[in-house]
């Protein structure tokens, strides 16, 4: 009979840590790392998913300006803000989809009176 522990402790390093499994696979052969890997966890990426599949539904607020927001994308798209990480690329990807959502509301308006109304 065996204790539950014992299976765990069979993936214990000699200084219990665990191992890595993937520690093994020389470079040009390592598996792909599946989404669920929780050492490739990127909720920003999967929150920018999210919103330019339309699974989540923003929109910006009366009082915020799109210019604003197109400033942004470009300062982040030229380096301004610093190097890239995976949170400001997907803060940039959040941002076009709104642009994109702004820009399609704007050519369906067609009175130009902001509504997004028809003549």
């Amino acid at each position: 009979m065996t204790r539950d522990d014992d299976a765990e402790d069979a993936d214990r390093d000699d200084t219990g840590g665990f191992v890595d499994e993937w520690e093994d696979h020389e470079h040009g052969d390592a598996e792909p790392v599946p989404e669920s890997d929780p050492r490739h966890i990127d909720p920003a990426g999967d929150l920018a998913d999210a919103v330019e599949s339309g699974d989540l539904d923003l929109s910006l607020a009366d009082d915020q300006d799109a210019e604003d927001l197109r400033e942004f994308v470009d300062a982040a798209e030229s380096g301004e803000l610093g190097p890239a990480d995976p949170g400001l690329e997907a803060q940039v990807r959040i941002a076009r989809a709104l642009l994109g959502d702004v820009d399609d509301t704007d050519t369906d308006d067609v009175d130009g009176d902001g509504d997004g109304g028809e003549r």
